[in-house]
């Protein structure tokens, strides 16, 4: 198992291709390795949502089938026993933002109800804001959230890179605590289950959603330095979502990348 190699304290994976409408079911015998897999090596364990999936859509057939897909993932996940399910919350098109994002809470509260005994969490996803993307403050997540009958069993996934794209500068401890007091004061404490941890090409409030190594970007060392020090974060699962393959010396991006966020996590360590 590639994460075990790495040594890594959680692991992201998809359920199903996520860039197809449709996908076999996972037979009871795959359910039961999984299951055994995890048993033996209990690593926190997220899943990602396909990419087609928009909650926000305008178009009746496309919500439905949005609807229809996550709740496809949702029962995949619970399947396996899986924690946690990170969605992108839509793109909001030609509609007002705000009727957007009440299409969002209706449909994931119609999921919710059907499949009540579900035990895996969904997380939305913060974004940067590109286009019409939903969700690029936490303001438009709690207005999801506010809208819901079942909100308290949805969560957030906090992606650095689309934090940072998306205007919250946390760069500096100031600006990294001002954030997270946002955070609590919209969404409530202990919201934040997942972070998905990547540097970001563009500066801060560009909107763009273009992932690079960490410590390569525009956030640099210093931002993420405030996000592993924090002990609130203890035992939530932390996600590269950097490029894969090898650098120029040949070693594997993912071990890089991981060894300069251990570091970063030693206090007096310099950034």
């Amino acid at each position: 198992m590639e994460a075990e190699r790495l040594g890594c304290d959680s692991v992201q994976i998809f359920v199903k291709n996520q860039r197809r409408w449709q996908s076999p079911p996972i037979s009871d015998l795959d359910v039961a390795a999984f299951r055994r897999l995890l048993a033996q090596r209990p690593i926190p364990t997220v899943t990602h949502a396909s990419y087609l999936i928009n909650l926000a859509a305008a178009d009746e057939a496309l919500y439905r089938k949005s609807a229809e897909a996550f709740a496809d993932e949702l029962l995949r996940c619970d399947q396996l026993g899986v924690r946690y399910l990170v969605v992108h919350p839509g793109a909001a098109g030609e509609q007002p933002r705000a009727a957007a994002l009440k299409r969002i809470a209706a449909a994931l509260d119609g999921i919710l109800r059907e499949h009540a005994c579900v035990s895996t969490m969904p997380l939305l996803e913060t974004t940067a804001g590109q286009g019409t993307t939903l969700g690029r403050s936490f303001e438009e997540l709690a207005g999801v959230l506010s809208e819901m009958e079942h909100g308290k069993r949805v969560g957030v996934c906090a992606d650095t890179c689309h934090l940072f794209a998306a205007g919250y500068d946390f760069r500096e401890k100031a600006q990294y605590e001002a954030m997270l007091n946002e955070a609590d004061r919209l969404l409530g404490a202990g919201r934040i289950r997942c972070w998905h941890l990547n540097d970001s090409v563009g500066g801060c409030g560009s909107r763009r959603d273009r992932h690079e190594h960490i410590g390569q970007g525009q956030i640099g060392r210093s931002g993420f330095a405030n996000v592993v020090r924090d002990p609130r974060w203890s035992g939530v699962p932390m996600i590269l979502e950097t490029e894969k393959g090898t650098d120029e010396r040949g070693r594997k991006w993912d071990s890089v990348n991981l060894a300069v966020l251990r570091r970063l996590m030693q206090r007096g360590v310099r950034q």
